[in-house]
């Protein structure tokens, strides 16, 4: 299998892929310990870099289902559209609300389907938000994965020689992991809303339908 022939999405490399080859790196570390992985990375090939990566692939979407899970389930399912709530409430929103009434001649109420109404008049234009969401999603996976890793953490700490090592490799891997977590959590808030927000100011610049005869387009797809 030639890695070249892979094509590869930024959302596929940064918000999947990557994730998944962490989690695994974390399982190894859990399974097998550190002088291991080591090992292992530093004799890859090619066909075995190229069977990492679909593996990556498959372990990274069930990080983004369980960090998907995990945080609507103890923030509401509206947590990750908070962004886009906050928008619709301010004055800055009837801009949007009044040219998408004289686009459609009728209103649309829900958010949700206001910003994905928005989202495909853009057409692409909005090019790095599929960078932003991207960033978002992985620091999300990165935040699920802080904690899966306290798991091969204790394992280091276990094999580590004599107390006082023990307690300076738990304690320091302990403040490590909350660091990782802290600042990946706030990265994922920060991005996610660069992702939201600016869709609507992004549209509000987008020419009317029949300015260039120009039609919207399908909505692009926008992982969980």
């Amino acid at each position: 299998m030639e890695i070249s022939k892979l094509k590869l999405e930024l959302y596929d490399l940064a918000a999947i892929i990557l994730p998944g080859i962490v989690f695994m790196c974390e399982l190894w570390l859990l399974i097998f310990g550190s002088d291991s992985l080591v090992n292992v990375c530093t004799n890859l090939k090619g066909t075995q870099l190229a069977m990492l990566l679909i593996f990556g692939f498959g372990f990274g979407n069930l990080i983004q289902e369980a960090g998907h899970r995990l945080i609507t389930g103890i923030r509401g399912e509206r947590f990750l559209k908070a962004a886009r709530d906050k928008f619709w409430v301010t004055q800055d929103s009837e801009l949007v609300k009044t040219k998408i009434v004289s686009e459609r001649k009728t209103a649309i109420q829900n958010v949700d389907i206001a910003f994905d109404y928005c989202l495909s008049r853009l057409s692409g234009n909005f090019v790095k938000r599929d960078a932003f969401l991207a960033v978002s999603d992985f620091a999300r996976s990165i935040w699920v994965l802080s904690f899966m890793a306290v798991l091969p953490l204790g394992r280091t700490v276990l094999y580590a020689y004599g107390w006082e090592a023990r307690c300076r490799v738990g304690l320091e891997g302990l403040v490590l992991l909350a660091i990782c977590g802290w600042l990946s959590w706030v990265r994922m808030i920060r991005f996610r809303a660069l992702s939201e927000t600016p869709v609507f100011g992004a549209y509000l610049a987008c020419k009317e339908f029949g300015d260039a005869g120009d039609s919207p387009k399908d909505v692009d797809s926008e992982p969980s």
